[in-house]
């Protein structure tokens, strides 16, 4: 039997007493039917963000044989175990078949169906959310078994971990409702961060001119004629200040993803500890709205305005400041066509080691709204759109949040 505490840190006002330390062959049957009559072709598999989905869509390709009548055919609210440990799951992944009526799996999954009165279904799936069991894996697994990151451990030992369950049925319902509400305006906010995705590529390809043309399909009202060629050279000035950090110009960090940052934000790759000496060492200032790019990784992405205002930030970096609208020509340095036009300008013969240098980024050109005004508007809808995304994730960051306290203090 499995020791320690038998009672949730947080739990419903009315819920009291011990929680039952149980195996899951108690509440649960192997499922092991075959598909052999091709009751279904659609192969799944398990993604433990989204839990089972579409084989074909999740890889974009199909992993299954052609042959899948010797695969295990799972029901909708059937559960499947994945083996396979992977980057934050290490002890694999359980999740329940909710998004297809039936589905086909692999026979390296193990699948059980819950018994009926046992156990509240939307609870067990929470609590397969938690690392509570992960303990019972790794006691149970083979020690050092595990090739390519499978581990080794049989169906009978898997059905033989043990789970603490309220002894109320009502209280597992609370639980297991609560949390799956949470689940639901997690994916309500990500559906909404795609579809402001969505809705922004789409409107760079229609805002900017293509390929060959000098005039965008679509514009605000009131502007018209050609937009203007000009190279950048014309409308770039590099800034190369080298200083130290002072009040005025403290220091900021620079990522792909949401360019200039306060160090604190920074998720990875937090380094400030490895600099011995940082009231010394020199960086380079920037201003609000310069635009900064990564020479060796611009063409991933790296290149940004400066939204946040007067900093330093590390020398290896490239500032540009301009006289066009910054909002506007951050548009024109990040779009999608613009990244490929940067990798033929960048310089070195191992991949890898390729950079973009100044010389070279004010060698390129583009097509750019002919007035300030223009520009201005077009900035200034695509940081609308960029704004919302943002408030999104914020929210959804939030209710990760509060999920994650949730499956730590409600469980056993």
């Amino acid at each position: 039997m499995r020791k320690g505490k038998s009672r949730p840190e947080i739990r419903k006002n009315e819920c009291n007493g011990d929680w039952d330390n149980c195996k899951l062959s108690q509440l649960a049957d192997r499922v092991t039917r075959k598909n052999t009559g091709l009751e279904s072709l659609l192969p799944l598999t398990i993604s433990s963000q989204y839990g089972l989905v579409n084989q074909i869509k999740y890889f974009n390709k199909r992993i299954a044989s052609k042959n899948i009548s010797n695969y295990y055919l799972i029901k909708n609210g059937e559960f499947a175990y994945n083996k396979s440990s992977s980057d934050g799951y290490p002890f694999g992944t359980v999740k329940r078949l909710d998004l297809y009526e039936i589905g086909v799996l692999s026979t390296l999954y193990i699948i059980f169906s819950l018994k009926e009165g046992n156990v509240d279904s939307d609870f067990l799936a929470a609590y397969y959310d938690t690392n509570y069991w992960h303990k019972q894996i790794s006691e149970r697994a083979t020690e050092g078994a595990r090739s390519h990151g499978l581990l080794n451990i049989s169906a009978g030992d898997f059905f033989d971990t043990e789970l603490m369950v309220p002894k109320d049925i009502k209280e597992q319902e609370f639980i297991g409702t609560y949390l799956k509400k949470l689940d639901e305006l997690i994916a309500l906010h990500q559906r909404e961060i795609e579809k402001l995705g969505c809705m922004r590529k789409a409107m760079v390809d229609k805002m900017f001119p293509k390929e060959g043309e000098d005039v965008p399909p679509v514009r605000f009202k009131g502007y018209k004629g050609k937009w203007r060629f000009c190279e950048f050279s014309e409308i770039f000035i590099e800034r190369h200040k080298i200083d130290t950090i002072s009040e005025e110009y403290p220091q900021l960090s620079f990522t792909i993803e949401e360019g200039v940052i306060r160090p604190e934000n920074r998720k990875t790759n937090k380094r400030d500890f490895l600099i011995l000496d940082k009231a010394n060492k020199k960086y380079l200032q920037t201003e609000y709205d310069d635009i900064i790019y990564n020479p060796a990784n611009v063409v991933f992405g790296a290149i940004h305005r400066n939204a946040l205002g007067k900093g330093c930030v590390s020398p290896i970096y490239k500032i540009f400041y301009t006289d066009q609208d910054a909002a506007f020509m951050e548009c024109i340095v990040r779009h999608p066509r613009f990244i490929k036009e940067i990798s033929r300008s960048m310089e070195g013969t191992v991949k890898k080691l390729r950079t973009l240098k100044p010389k070279a980024f004010l060698e390129m050109s583009a097509y750019i709204a002919p007035t300030i005004e223009e520009q201005q508007q077009i900035g200034e809808y695509f940081q609308q759109i960029d704004r919302l995304i943002e408030i999104e994730k914020e929210e959804l960051e939030k209710i990760k949040h509060i999920k994650s306290a949730c499956l730590e203090k409600m469980f056993v």
